[in-house]
């Protein structure tokens, strides 16, 4: 399988206090390895007092429990099914306290097995490939912006400073029938190649071109995680930063290691 090295770094930002991002990754269970990947997922809150940040953590810990459960589905089926648990976890802890009504957030979740890698993404945060000198970012934007850019009405350029550029169409949390982004078919993987997870609060302030070109320069995912972090407080910081890194180290088709957790 895939031997790869992940890192990750958040932080609230310069305008908040509070970090309503959560994020996760590990492999499965010993000897379960080989079945589910490994599963990495990064959910950004929202929700007013303290709501962002409940519904953040427990959107990704329903999320990891249901994937790493489910045995007997493919991938992009277990992830659907975890997601769905997410989701409805988010609403039922709403509705039994007054206090986190409303509460939503966003999740984006990525699967790599076996040099494959499938995807699943609900709201505004975003997945991305980074091999050589092209970074593209596979997850599409769940919200008004987004329609407008994809209408051709404004370019993305306008799309990042837009008044409404903070309305998602699309969370975890907000409707029971949910439809979720899941990648029916895997991304083969590459040697050296990058698999980023980041919030709106990073790619809001880092353009592409200077995220491809900071993890390019210092290659170790931890690395490059805490300087496009420290990057987006240095442009700003106007809300929470959250990035995950992933490398592809090696590819081995027959066994399957984890190098570095």
């Amino acid at each position: 399988m895939t031997m790869v090295t992940i890192g990750s770094a958040s932080h609230p930002g310069k305008r908040k206090k509070e970090n309503e991002d959560y994020h996760a990754y590990f492999p499965p269970e010993e000897g379960r390895i080989n079945k589910k990947g490994i599963l990495i997922a990064l959910a950004d809150g929202m929700g007013g007092r303290s709501g962002g940040a409940i519904a953040s953590k427990i959107a990704v810990e329903a999320l990891m429990e249901e994937y790493y459960k489910d045995y007997f589905t493919s991938i992009p089926e277990s992830l659907e099914k975890a997601f769905l648990r997410a989701n409805e976890e988010v609403i039922v802890r709403g509705q039994k306290n007054i206090n986190l009504e409303g509460m939503a957030t966003t999740l984006t979740a990525v699967v790599l097995k076996n040099g494959k890698m499938f995807y699943a993404h609900v709201g505004d945060s975003r997945g991305y490939t980074i091999y050589g000198k092209n970074i593209t970012h596979f997850t599409e934007d769940h919200s008004y912006v987004a329609s407008l850019v994809k209408a051709g009405v404004i370019t993305e350029e306008e799309a990042l400073t837009h008044p409404q550029a903070n309305i998602i169409t699309r969370a975890i949390g907000v409707h029971s029938d949910l439809t979720i982004d899941v990648s029916r078919r895997y991304q083969r993987l590459k040697k050296n190649q990058y698999i980023m997870l980041c919030c709106d609060g990073l790619y809001k302030e880092v353009s592409d071109k200077e995220i491809l070109n900071t993890i390019c320069k210092y290659q170790e995912p931890d690395v490059a995680c805490k300087k496009l972090v420290e990057k987006a407080n240095q442009y700003g910081g106007s809300d929470n930063i959250t990035v995950l890194v992933a490398k592809i180290n090696k590819l081995n088709f027959i066994s399957s290691i984890l190098s570095r957790f």
